[in-house]
């Protein structure tokens, strides 16, 4: 019986000591990553013109918009190897001219969208010189609308849904690199910028 005790605690010792511990170098490296970027065509260009209460309303006619595209900054915050998340906040103008209803004066018609968004991205190869991940996000747009004319000014505030698919990003660099993405949603089909990357 003593001897039976003594062996299994001699074994049970053993187990103890052998139990695996995960090292420091072993575990994934997390880290966070900031970053600015161009977004051209959005969804805002095939959905047709932006309904406001007063719109139009100095004007008889109105020219298609235009826009220089969507200007945006984000942060992400890796998970574990794959899933991180974060958010994105864009601005973009739309803008439309036409001639008075009243007179010949010009008429100017300015939509100002701010976005933000909440998002999750999910990487398939990530290298210490490239990132290749795809990615989902949901959000909410705030359309500021504003119509100046015939010695008027109106405007107009309302809410629209917002959110970015993205098929396939591409990120190149280690610590400060460049993206490319491919997508659609509100930021647009085609993005591209600069980020910075770092640890805790």
């Amino acid at each position: 019986m003593v001897l039976m005790l003594i062996c299994s605690f001699s074994f049970s010792q053993n187990a103890e000591t052998t139990t695996p511990t995960i090292s420091k170098a072993s575990r994934p490296i997390l880290y966070n990553d900031v970053y600015g970027g161009y977004g051209a065509f959005s969804v805002f260009y095939f959905t047709g013109n932006f309904s406001h209460s007063y719109n139009p309303l100095f004007a008889t006619e109105l020219s298609d918009e235009q826009s220089a595209g969507c200007f945006y900054i984000g942060y992400n915050r890796t998970l574990n190897k794959v899933v991180s998340t974060g958010f994105m906040f864009g601005y973009q103008n739309f803008s439309r001219n036409g001639t008075g209803n009243t007179n010949s004066s010009s008429v100017t018609v300015n939509d100002n969208l701010l976005m933000g968004m909440a998002r999750v991205t999910f990487c398939y190869l990530d290298k210490p010189v490239i990132r290749m991940y795809s990615g989902v996000g949901i959000g909410i747009t705030i359309d500021l609308g504003t119509e100046q004319g015939n010695g008027g000014s109106v405007s107009d505030r309302k809410l629209l849904p917002g959110g970015q698919i993205t098929l396939m990003g591409l990120r190149f660099g280690r610590a400060f690199g460049g993206f490319v993405e491919f997508g659609f949603g509100t930021y647009g089909i085609v993005n591209a910028g600069l980020s910075y990357k770092f640890k805790d």
